[in-house]
């Protein structure tokens, strides 16, 4: 199995639970890795990928908080230990316009973004803006990515 990526994606779907619905549908008939972020909670590609390792970590240490992958890499890209609050801070907002995290590539892909009704397109996070969500703001020597990833390296630590 391939690493995973994150990916924009627009879809017509027009609420939030019939996407996420159909994410989860469609990822588990397809065997793969799905989760759906808000573009605008997010900083980097790098933040999502790191969440992806750290839940790894959890799981495979059996310091997992939630049962299931999708909702623990949820928790780690948010750098909150509460699942109702990583959702609200990082949880698809818009079906229109999403970040997708995946481990599907190829046909796979192509069909994961089919059931969804969705069509990738430019990626774009949300950088400083983002940011203020995680209560994270420039310091000298270092970048608010960087910020964030110790608030979520910390976060694991603390478990």
């Amino acid at each position: 199995m391939g690493g995973v990526s994150a990916i924009c994606v627009s879809s017509g779907e027009k609420n939030v639970d019939g996407l996420l619905t159909k994410l989860k549908q469609a990822s588990s008939k397809l065997g793969v890795f799905a989760q759906a972020f808000d573009g605008d909670a997010v900083v980097s590609e790098r933040q999502l990928l790191l969440a992806y390792h750290l839940a790894e970590k959890a799981f495979a240490s059996g310091e997992n908080v939630a049962k299931k992958m999708e909702t623990e890499v949820l928790l780690r890209a948010a750098a909150i230990p509460r699942i109702s609050e990583a959702i609200a801070r990082v949880g698809v907002k818009k079906p229109s316009s999403f970040v997708l995290l995946t481990d599907a590539s190829g046909e796979k892909l192509a069909k994961l973004l089919a059931a969804i009704g969705a069509k990738e397109k430019k990626l774009v996070f949300g950088g400083e803006k983002a940011a203020r969500l995680y209560g994270v703001s420039p310091q000298k020597g270092y970048s608010v990515e960087e910020l964030l990833f110790e608030r979520m390296a910390m976060l694991a630590v603390e478990r």
